[in-house]
């Protein structure tokens, strides 16, 4: 609604500045006569006249000419259009000052006498034409600048909802490959792991479509994953996980933060290897701040293939949804993979 109301006051704004062009400019205006013997004058008439009827033709541009007959590609409908547009902003004043001729007399300034009407031809190499061209182009530049923007908008909500679209299938395979394991232990666990799956895919359907949602919520969605790869840990797997900050009344992009964690257990966890696993998430004002550490474990190498999409689409979600607001480093260091990701938060 702000932005909104700015725009009508820019528009407020230019279209005063415009139409005051033909009074600053005007030979009457430099000689300290008063604005009623300035709109009285002939020569400034014409010019005024003029200017209303080239911020006329401005919005009709802008509103309906260019969408409805440009954009559609009605070239030669068009181009009769401005035709008979530039012939309006031609003659219109041209025949105003003339019937004001005609009519009763009008009281001229002895400063300056009517001038001798103007041959049309000579319209046609004056001023009038290249203030046409000008106010034309600029319409047509803004409109095509605003339909790009909007183009960018709408290809921006589309690549996010395809990165989603793909990230959130990967989740749910997961999570029920996890409570496939307990029940068939026959896990005392298999219900209350339900339960959990049960509470991440209403965030994920409810929560995750949005392109901000509120921290809390992501983070709950993250201890439960983590809950359900405890179950199904073995002894020999060393799993650290801490979160310190305030996490109240922030947001965060959702499901940002998951892939990383995943990797983790998908790349550090091997029931025959010693694993290790630590994932710290610190909280400040106005950061937040993830690092995942996990030891170099051998795994199946279709499962390796698979991750790297998971990872690579939530870079590219990083970088549309925090394009100067994150950091991200992703190293291996002493047989570890690590992750460091900073995140500038909303209040």
């Amino acid at each position: 609604m702000l932005k909104r109301n700015q725009n009508i006051l820019i528009h407020v704004l230019g279209s005063l500045i415009f139409l005051s062009l033909p009074i600053l400019f005007s030979p009457d205006f430099n000689e300290q006569h008063s604005i009623i013997d300035i709109f009285t004058s002939r020569p400034f008439q014409r010019p005024f006249a003029t200017a209303c009827l080239l911020l006329a033709f401005f919005y009709a541009n802008y509103y309906v000419f260019i969408p409805k007959l440009y954009i559609p590609k009605k070239y030669v409908l068009f181009s009769i259009v401005i035709l008979v547009s530039f012939l309006i902003v031609l003659f219109i004043p041209e025949i105003f000052i003339i019937g004001r001729k005609m009519g009763p007399p009008n009281h001229e300034m002895p400063h300056h006498p009517s001038p001798p009407p103007k041959k049309p031809f000579s319209l046609l190499v004056n001023h009038n034409l290249f203030q046409f061209i000008g106010v034309f182009a600029f319409s047509l530049l803004l409109k095509i600048r605003e339909r790009l923007k909007r183009t960018e908008a709408e290809k921006t909500n589309a690549e996010l909802s395809y990165l989603k679209a793909q990230i959130n299938p990967h989740f749910l395979f997961n999570t029920l490959n996890s409570i496939y394991s307990l029940a068939i232990l026959k896990s005392d666990k298999t219900a209350d792991a339900v339960v959990k799956l049960s509470d991440m895919m209403r965030y994920v359907l409810n929560d995750s479509n949005a392109n901000f949602t509120a921290l809390e919520k992501e983070l709950n969605y993250i201890a439960n994953y983590i809950d359900l790869q405890r179950m199904r840990l073995t002894p020999n797997v060393k799993m650290e996980y801490t979160c310190e900050g305030n996490i109240f009344d922030k947001k965060i992009a959702p499901l940002v933060l998951i892939p990383f964690i995943e990797n983790a257990f998908k790349h550090g966890v091997n029931s025959e290897e010693d694993s290790d696993i630590d994932i710290k998430i610190n909280i400040t004002d106005t950061e937040l701040v993830l690092n995942v550490k996990n030891k170099c474990v051998t795994t199946n190498n279709n499962t390796l293939n698979k991750s790297g999409l998971g990872i690579e689409n939530t870079k590219q979600r990083l970088h549309l949804l925090y394009p100067e607001n994150h950091s991200l480093e992703i190293s291996e260091l002493n047989n570890y993979y690590i992750v460091g990701l900073t995140l500038n938060i909303h209040d």
